[in-house]
């Protein structure tokens, strides 16, 4: 487990690079106590997750990725894990915030579909939800050493790597470590695409 500093330290860094990231944007923006709010929910994600074995972390705030494999993970322990991440949210948020943060959420889940992989023939896959690296790190290959290790459980696994992405800019880092565009998903409403990612077992 994370020490509290090592906690504050990995929330930190998920919150400097995904302040950036058009879906976290819509999130929270016109929110008076944004930055609070974003810390609290990214904190929960990294707790609930890493009590499940669930986060793979760099040295001193380097990287950190967060995933998990849908042959482990039945529907009610992910339901579980993610009621458990909300806490924090929970405990600092006003019920005017927990409106706007809820709609919000809801819009936005209306363009990332459920389980699309399983039209593509993947059952079974190593759901990717969260990678980031520190800026200080860029060069250093960071991001190649905290995605290896998945790509070599899920070679060996048999088992493509999915995800979902708001954000553009991601693409071509994702295509270059083998991930395919496979369908993406577009709100006027609301102006977002969900993108959405797949790399091959065969990879």
């Amino acid at each position: 487990m994370m020490t509290e500093n090592e906690l504050k330290t990995y929330t930190q860094l998920m919150k400097t690079r995904f302040m950036e990231d058009p879906g976290v944007i819509f999130q929270i923006n016109g929110l008076d106590r944004a930055d609070l709010l974003i810390e609290a929910q990214f904190e929960g994600q990294i707790q609930a997750f890493m009590a499940e074995n669930a986060v793979q972390v760099l040295a001193d705030g380097q990287g950190l990725l967060i995933g998990y494999a849908t042959r482990e993970w039945p529907e009610e322990r992910l339901t579980g894990v993610m009621q458990q991440s909300a806490q924090k949210l929970l405990a600092v948020v006003n019920q005017d915030e927990l409106q706007v943060l809820s709609d919000r959420a809801n819009r936005q889940a209306q363009i990332i579909p459920s389980n699309w992989h399983l039209a593509y023939g993947a059952t079974d896959v190593y759901h990717l939800l969260v990678i980031a690296t520190d800026r200080s790190a860029r060069g250093t290959g960071a991001f190649r050493k905290l995605l290896t290790p998945v790509l070599k459980k899920c070679a060996a696994a048999q088992e493509p790597i999915v995800l979902e992405t708001f954000n553009p800019d991601n693409l071509p880092i994702y295509e270059h470590f083998g991930f395919q565009l496979m369908e993406s998903h577009h709100s006027e409403e609301i102006g977002l695409t969900c993108y959405c990612m797949m790399r091959s077992s065969a990879n």
